[in-house]
């Protein structure tokens, strides 16, 4: 039922503030004006990303007065994951602001990472973090050294923050890829939460509640973003989803000792990082900023292809759904080998 309720409270909580932040990016002027690497032809709103953080973060208010049980689990043990779930408050609070400011002004790129990995460091400290893996050729689990931890944590939440927002390239694509994976670790969760290790358990659980939030949370924003789109979740919705995602995927999958803990995120966001990679490496060749905007990625080159902007977009969708279906079934099958 507390599964149910974050999904439901979410969905309609991002469903009744978006609106609400398209009237506030227009009467700020923040809408995204048609460009040369833009496929949209007239100006829309991009503060979208309001919409976002506030249903998900009403989600969990609601979820705390109304659901007895969900207080019950952040207060179980010594608070743990009520500490964990203030991390996460904080630290996608600071990018979502940080998104505010770039949709309105654009931000420099060392200003913007700086930024993003103290948002991370935050998240960290409150105890979302990545202290070891099991990995396919060590017996058991790797307890990795402090600094090594924090390393790979940090980096981990900010290549999620940056993965997402390079996705968002059309209409709905970004926000469609995000509730899939967001179903999909709510499920890995679910399907992992059943473990003799109580604390974990709980965590696993806390996990879920937070996925299905997201995946709600996405569902509600697409009512407005799917194509034709009326407003954009911008970098202040990107970069939240992100983080959301990259902490999610911390404090559920990676804690667990299965040995494909590790590649289930990565499976699951596949193709927003397969874009990525092909982005870094083409910038790289013709001598371009690792920053700069271009027009040359997947959904680009499907449009060129002559496939229309709904196709591309319920294509990715189909390819992401594929390798989430793929997650479950190394979970079932191979996560405790």
């Amino acid at each position: 039922m507390i599964y149910f309720l974050a999904f439901l409270f979410a969905l309609l909580g991002t469903a009744v503030f978006t609106p609400v932040s398209m009237l506030l990016a227009k009467k700020f002027d923040v809408l995204d004006y048609p460009r040369a690497r833009k496929v949209h032809r007239q100006p829309l709103p991009r503060w979208g990303g309001i919409g976002l953080y506030a249903g998900f973060f009403s989600a969990m208010a609601l979820l705390y007065l109304l659901a007895p049980s969900f207080k019950t689990l952040l207060g179980y043990g010594s608070g743990e994951l009520l500490k964990q779930f203030t991390g996460i408050i904080f630290g996608g609070s600071l990018v979502f602001i940080l998104g505010l400011v770039d949709d309105k002004k654009s931000v420099l790129a060392p200003v913007k990472f700086c930024v993003q990995i103290i948002a991370a460091y935050i998240a960290m400290d409150y105890g979302v973090r990545i202290s070891g893996l099991s990995l396919p050729l060590f017996n058991g689990f790797v307890t990795f050294p402090i600094i090594v931890g924090q390393i790979v944590t940090v980096f981990w939440i900010i290549g999620f923050m940056n993965t997402i927002n390079l996705a968002d390239g059309l209409d709905g694509l970004a926000g469609g890829i995000v509730a899939i994976a967001g179903g999909t670790f709510f499920v890995v969760a679910l399907l992992q939460s059943d473990i003799k290790l109580i604390l974990l358990s709980r965590q696993l659980m806390f996990a879920a509640v937070l996925s299905a939030a997201l995946a709600g949370a996405c569902i509600g924003f697409l009512i407005y973003n799917f194509n034709p789109a009326k407003v954009f979740m911008g970098d202040s919705g990107a970069l939240f989803l992100g983080f959301l995602l990259a902490s999610i995927s911390t404090i559920g999958t990676l804690k667990t000792t299965a040995v494909m803990a590790l590649f289930i995120p990565i499976v699951v966001v596949a193709l927003p990082i397969l874009d990525v990679a092909l982005s870094i490496f083409r910038r790289m060749r013709q001598g371009m900023g690792l920053m700069q905007p271009d027009k040359d990625h997947i959904h680009h080159r499907l449009l060129r292809f002559g496939w229309t902007h709904r196709e591309v977009v319920l294509l990715m969708y189909i390819f992401t759904l594929m390798l989430s279906i793929g997650s479950i079934l190394l979970t079932v099958f191979k996560g405790k080998v």
